[in-house]
């Protein structure tokens, strides 16, 4: 069994009663998503993140800044979403917190809502926004509150955090996949491919993608490129799109990984949701969906939004996408 699968009985819990609004979300809004943690209780993740992001376990977070982008995600109503504890030094820009464990602000600033199904402490800071808590508000004056605290509140999860893992590993074995519908020039170092139709796929090798200097899509149409191999480790590479590409319509999938090492700039979507991910240091413009993360990399929101071909790659394994109204619905199928 995939070791990200496990989920956290907090987040079973609440599933059914998050189901009917996960209908409304695209889950590709998710500028990060983690399907385990994001940062460690010794070190947590450092940088910033411009659209909202998630994880299904604890998430600890160092100098850190959430959702600085008040027009990304626009249907994630939240600036984070997690099924753990929740510790946070830096600030959650917009949106506010929905989290099933603690929320613990140590020096730090959340604008909007803070909704928790465990206890609000740390050593200071500010909450400007409503609190609504299952445990009680552990420290005194330091840590503020500029709206309405309420405790002993049955916890209620806005997502089926659940549902969004499951979606985001089927995706990646299903659009791995995919029969191959064209092939890539390797000139030297840059990765040429050409794309044909609604929709391409090419397979890369490990030792390619590695040792090259950029990737060069030509052509319109959703794009998806699957990378072999168990252990990745890649530092920057140029992304060129000509003749209709863009890097909202290119996925890079990683799903054959378990380990995956990166630093650099990367203009694409990245989609590696089986493996331990460590972003030490640059920047990725688009989605960075992972099995766990640590790090200090900054993600950035594409302005176009996030990947816009998910309609093109159904994910059979207990998961469907219904596109309609610019939104991507997660269903169960019934057996």
């Amino acid at each position: 069994m995939n070791r990200f699968n496990y989920i956290p009985a907090a987040v079973i819990a609440m599933a059914g009663m998050a189901s009917a609004a996960n209908a409304a979300v695209s889950y590709w809004d998710f500028n990060v998503f983690s399907r385990s943690t994001i940062g460690t209780a010794s070190k947590g993740y450092g940088s910033d993140f411009q659209g909202a992001s998630g994880s299904v376990g604890d998430a600890y977070f160092s100098n850190f800044a959430a959702k600085t982008n008040a027009n990304s995600s626009a249907s994630l109503a939240y600036g984070f979403y997690g099924g753990g504890n929740f510790r946070l030094s830096g600030s959650v820009n917009n949106g506010g917190v929905n989290v099933a464990g603690t929320v613990t602000m140590n020096n730090a600033s959340i604008t909007g809502p803070v909704t928790g199904g465990g206890n609000l402490g740390g050593t200071g800071g500010s909450v400007n926004g409503n609190v609504s808590i299952s445990g009680a508000k552990t420290t005194g004056n330091q840590l503020t509150v500029n709206g309405s605290l309420i405790t002993g509140q049955a916890y209620a999860a806005a997502l089926d955090l659940a549902a969004v893992s499951s979606y985001f590993q089927s995706t990646g074995a299903y659009a791995a996949n995919l029969n191959p519908t064209g092939n890539y020039t390797n000139q030297w170092g840059e990765l040429i491919i050409n794309a044909n139709g609604p929709l391409s796929v090419v397979n890369i090798s490990t030792s390619d993608f590695i040792n090259a200097w950029g990737i060069r899509v030509v052509g319109a149409g959703t794009v998806v490129v699957n990378v072999a191999g168990s252990s990745l480790e890649f530092a920057s590479k140029t992304w060129n799109y000509q003749n209709g590409a863009s890097s909202a319509s290119t996925l890079l999938n990683l799903n054959e990984a378990t380990s995956v090492r990166m630093s650099g700039g990367h203009n694409v979507n990245i989609l590696a949701a089986n493996a331990d991910t460590n972003f030490s240091s640059g920047q990725v413009t688009g989605n960075l969906i992972v099995g766990s993360l640590t790090g200090g990399g900054q993600v950035n929101w594409n302005g176009d939004g996030g990947f816009s071909g998910a309609a093109l790659i159904p994910a059979p394994a207990g998961a469907f996408i219904l596109a309609g109204a610019g939104l991507i619905a997660f269903r169960r199928r019934r057996g």
